[in-house]
């Protein structure tokens, strides 16, 4: 299971998130984008480290799949249409539908645990992107906050407008490139909930992160 589970911690105050808390803004557990999760860390958190946003897909991502379960659901009500399932026995065909049905349940519980589980974590000293890739496989990237160079997002297309969503790239020092070997973005969330938001959250970020480090060098 990836490394997220519940413990009692406070995330940082700063400006942005103390309005957003005020208003019980991006709170719920299944929303794409959380801040100041009050009850979630993950694996390799010090404990001084606080979790100020918590994000993955936005849900409505997830409506292709959904539609596709929905409608493979009706499909064993109609096995009678289908000639070569008429020649079966009850039993057989009884058989057929508890499989049909077993396998839809493991295709929805498979693509709820991705999205739910593959999820990116923004803390006051660095970006955490947790790759949920089944029960037994994901990978973890990090980077300090003071490492990171830049930080932007991108809209594309009516859908990703009305619903506020978009892709966030993380830029670090590292040289990391493309196929066609220009550099690319170290950490790339895709379809995110409130991008700018996210964006704006990671700046801010970093200009503490950088007054804190000048203040350490007088």
């Amino acid at each position: 299971m990836a490394e997220i589970f519940n413990a009692a911690k406070q995330t940082e105050e700063i400006p942005e998130l103390e309005e957003l808390e005020k208003k019980g803004q991006y709170r719920s557990a299944l929303g794409g984008l959380l801040v100041s999760p009050d009850k979630t860390s993950f694996e390799s958190q010090e404990n001084d480290e606080k979790v100020v946003i918590m994000g993955r897909k936005h849900f409505v991502t997830n409506v292709g799949w959904i539609a596709m379960a929905c409608f493979a659901f009706f499909i064993p009500l109609f096995w009678g249409e289908f000639p070569f399932i008429k020649v079966l026995t009850t039993n057989v065909n009884f058989e057929l539908t508890l499989a049909w049905y077993a396998g839809l349940l493991f295709y929805v519980i498979q693509n709820f645990l991705l999205w739910f589980y593959n999820v990116y974590i923004v803390t006051n000293e660095r970006v955490v992107d947790i790759d949920f890739l089944g029960l037994l496989n994901n990978s973890v990237n990090v980077t300090q906050i003071e490492k990171i160079e830049d930080v932007s997002y991108s809209q594309r297309g009516m859908l990703s407008s009305f619903f506020n969503y978009g892709n966030v790239e993380v830029e670090t020092a590292s040289e990391q490139k493309n196929e066609d070997g220009r550099r690319g973005p170290d950490f790339d969330f895709l379809s995110v909930s409130s991008p700018a938001l996210v964006v704006k959250i990671i700046s801010e970020l970093m200009e503490i992160e950088e007054r804190e480090h000048e203040i350490s060098r007088v």
